[in-house]
């Protein structure tokens, strides 16, 4: 199974340089993949104060289009460029939800999310989101890959 552990935490919010798009989800990757190219390039080379892993946040999901986030997590608010904006990941209570291997298999973790959420009596609070904590191109092997679901809660 690909969910290793879901868990609650409190998430101390995070400033973020994001670009939203609204796509099919058989583009999903390509979009992802070409923002945090573009997302981390600028950030590299304008010295932002880059804090953590790509990170995309989910806040439409449906049969048709999607509407969705690719984020670079700062240390520090920085301006937005062109189509990308400053943003922050909320903070409060989350849901995080370990899950290894493969994208594919992301749908598993996040209903084990929900059946965690349902079984501790809490609902979600708003847009989850995805830390991709291994780079692809680093680790090819699915098998080796690991992603942190975040999902805030209902206060």
């Amino acid at each position: 199974m690909p969910t290793i552990s879901v868990t609650r935490r409190q998430f101390a919010g995070q400033p973020i340089l994001l670009i939203r798009r609204r796509l099919a989800r058989s583009e999903l990757r390509a979009m992802l993949g070409e923002c945090f190219g573009t997302l981390f390039g600028h950030g590299h080379k304008a010295g932002l104060p880059i804090a953590g892993w790509p990170v995309a946040r989910y806040l439409s999901v449906g049969p048709g289009l999607w509407t969705v986030e690719a984020a670079m997590p700062l240390a520090a608010a920085a301006s937005g460029e062109g189509e990308m904006e400053p943003g922050a990941l909320p903070a409060g209570t989350v849901a995080v939800g370990i899950h290894a291997g493969a994208y594919e298999q992301l749908p598993e973790t996040y209903a084990a999310i929900e059946k965690w959420m349902a079984d501790n009596g809490v609902r979600a609070g708003g847009a989850p989101w995805e830390s991709y904590v291994t780079d692809p191109g680093q680790h090819p092997d699915p098998a080796d890959w690991k992603t942190e679901v975040y999902w805030p809660l209902a206060e």
